[in-house]
């Protein structure tokens, strides 16, 4: 594991560590429509018709389309948090993860894509059996990341899986902190920010809320609790975002940092 969580630092006061009880979360949705994501002065969209979606780039200000494609299925854009966030537009400015529509509890399979933006077309499908979502994808776009429905009737049950895209084949392994005995979790994800290849998302809503750091490099994974006991009722107010310092932080409502979290990250 390359990351040390060294502690978490509330009103000048050094916290412990502990593994908290929760990895990973179910993803809030696809974004299918006009809203997209934005790339640039544009924004990409993806819009559904029966059979086909198809992908855009429109104007972000006055919505001139610039150039579409059409493609088979039902697809949208995957959030991963419930601030908006989507980290389905990768940093390379060109591959874009697209998703079927949100799982459901008992689902036979579920389908991802990868796009390239600058050819206009699917570069890669992957149909898994069972109910997941989008989570992440590695910087070298090596492992999809994706939060696994375990229960047929219960979609607040989830785990973290990594599926190899070069290989082709889900990983056996569940994606979990390694201090934790536990692997199925429960959690809504609130916020999600990201640095070097981790991706760092707070989950509250039920239960004592957490910080998942995702190693998405190295197929690993920390958790760490947040001073509460239980979540705050403005909890999907707060936000996950790096202060001058370079120090992960989580704000609240009105941007006054509550939690800051020291990361040492080692190569």
């Amino acid at each position: 594991m390359r990351t040390v969580l060294v502690g978490i630092v509330v009103a000048a006061t050094l916290v412990v560590v502990a593994p908290a009880a929760g990895d990973g979360a179910p993803g809030p949705g696809v974004l299918e429509g006009g809203d997209g994501v934005v790339w640039g002065s544009k924004r990409v969209v993806a819009v559904p018709s029966v059979g086909w979606t198809t992908i855009a780039f429109v104007e972000r200000r006055g919505g001139r389309l610039f150039t579409f494609t059409n493609i088979k299925g039902n697809w949208g854009i995957p959030q991963v948090a419930f601030d908006g966030s989507t980290d389905a537009l990768r940093p390379d400015g060109r591959t874009l993860v697209l998703a079927t529509p949100s799982p459901m509890p008992g689902q036979a399979r579920t389908s991802f894509a990868l796009f390239d933006l600058k050819r206009m077309r699917v570069t890669k499908q992957v149909s898994i059996r069972g109910a997941f979502s989008f989570d992440a994808l590695s910087p070298d776009h090596r492992y999809l990341y994706l939060v696994e429905y375990v229960s047929n009737v219960d979609i607040s049950k989830y785990r973290v899986r990594a599926y190899d895209l070069k290989v082709e084949r889900l990983l056996p392994k569940i994606v979990s902190d390694r201090r934790s005995w536990e692997t199925t979790m429960a959690g809504q994800p609130i916020s999600r920010t990201n640095r070097r290849g981790w991706a760092y998302t707070l989950y509250g809503g039920v239960g004592r809320p957490f910080i998942h750091a995702l190693d998405t490099r190295h197929v690993e994974a920390v958790c760490i609790d947040l001073p509460w006991r239980a979540s705050p009722k403005e909890i999907y107010s707060y936000r996950l975002r790096w202060d001058r310092a370079g120090r992960l932080v989580v704000r609240g409502k009105n941007g006054r940092t509550l939690v800051t979290v020291r990361t040492d990250l080692s190569t």
